[in-house]
């Protein structure tokens, strides 16, 4: 038998002010019709079924986001491969966590996001 600690709640509070954060972003990035289809998809939140409420998946999701949003706000003329490397690493570990994050990084290179 294994024991198992919760996530505390000022972890998952703290997944979800950024994750607003992340969606403030998108909302100047994706015009209004691609924002309806990503809304539809429930981004940004948890999955059903797969976040077991661990402290562990709720520390991998906060580091992830964090390093995502980081890779976001970084300035275009800036990301480098190893930034797309770390961003889609970070996204496969945060949706296999049990938290929806469906954007790829190409979704915000249009953004005009400059000093966000």
């Amino acid at each position: 038998m294994r024991l198992m600690k919760a996530a505390t709640d000022l972890q998952e509070q703290a997944i979800e002010e950024i994750s607003k954060d992340v969606e403030e972003l998108l909302s100047h990035a994706v015009n209004g019709e691609q924002l309806t289809v990503r809304q539809q998809e429930r981004p940004l939140t948890f999955i059903d079924g797969v976040y077991n409420g661990t402290m562990d998946d709720a520390f991998r999701i906060l580091s992830g986001l964090q390093l995502l949003h980081t890779i976001i706000v970084k300035p275009k003329r800036h990301i480098t491969k190893h930034d797309r490397e770390l961003f889609e690493r970070n996204r496969e570990q945060v949706n296999a966590c049990g938290f929806s994050f469906p954007f790829d990084l190409d979704d915000f290179v249009s953004r005009h996001l400059q000093n966000a």
